[in-house]
């Protein structure tokens, strides 16, 4: 586990449809590179805009420094400079699925409270909201607030009911692929997912040690398992119909049962 997974904390989404959604909020560790990215890649950009108007300046005046007529084109490159950087902050989030180029770097995502991807207007907030974030240097009060909420928000994140959160790794994804296509060669060889019955309530009594149960299991997935490992397979089958309350008779293959449900839930606790 890294420096930066250690300041993450899990938080616990509840979106309108009365689902509830599981993420490891952005630490300060990793919004801190993120937006080091960020700023490094506007300045680049900036100093090209600099740069370029004031070659186009020495093209037209043959000086780097004419005494008159040219004030208003500085001005409005400054000026422009300054809608440039607040700008990417939002186009960016707005349109490219809550990610700067830093936050995609670092596998971060801007959703809105409920779980449902930021809108424009939520994303507008917050990014204003950064200015006061900023105070007095730094993101000190930022930092302040991040430190004391219990979802990593800064103030611009609480103002717009915005949360930055974690993505699965790459690891992760492929990890999350292979037990995918084991069970589908298990369903092309005949193995049939029930239907469960995952209302609310049966979803919120799953823990996060149920959740690290299930998955274990998915990981160690055998075509041909050993009879111990059947055997264990029929107590991890038997700890959920309990916990769940569902029914043996109607639920009898443990490993259709496991694999339905593992495929249910996932959705709750990985991004």
């Amino acid at each position: 586990m890294s420096f930066y997974t250690q300041l993450e904390k899990e938080t616990v989404l509840l979106t309108p449809e009365q689902v509830r959604l599981r993420y490891r909020t952005a630490g300060l560790g990793s919004r801190a590179i993120a937006h080091l990215i960020d700023v490094l890649l506007l300045l680049a950009a900036s100093l090209l805009i600099v740069f370029g108007t004031a070659g186009t300046i020495y093209l037209l005046s043959s000086t780097w420094f004419p005494n008159d007529g040219y004030d208003y084109l500085f001005a409005g490159m400054f000026i422009f400079l300054i809608l440039f950087n607040v700008a990417y902050f939002i186009v960016m989030e707005a349109y490219r699925g809550g990610q700067t180029i830093g936050k995609k770097a670092m596998g971060l995502r801007v959703l809105l409270s409920t779980g449902q991807s930021a809108t424009i207007v939520p994303i507008v907030i917050r990014n204003l909201f950064r200015l006061l974030d900023l105070l007095p240097m730094g993101y000190f009060i930022g930092s302040v607030a991040m430190f004391f909420s219990k979802s990593d928000k800064r103030v611009g994140d609480m103002v717009a009911g915005t949360i930055v959160v974690t993505e699965a790794t790459a690891e992760h994804r492929k990890r999350r692929a292979r037990i995918d296509k084991r069970i589908a060669r298990l369903q092309a060889k005949g193995l049939l997912l029930p239907e469960l019955e995952l209302d609310e309530t049966r979803r919120a009594s799953l823990q996060e040690q149920d959740w690290q149960l299930l998955q274990g299991w998915a990981e160690r997935l055998d075509p041909k398992p050993q009879t111990a490992a059947q055997g264990l397979e029929e107590r991890i089958w038997m700890h959920f119909i309990v916990k769940l309350g569902h029914e043996r008779a109607r639920y009898s293959d443990p490993r259709g049962y496991l694999a339905a449900l593992y495929l249910a839930v996932r959705g709750d606790w990985e991004l």
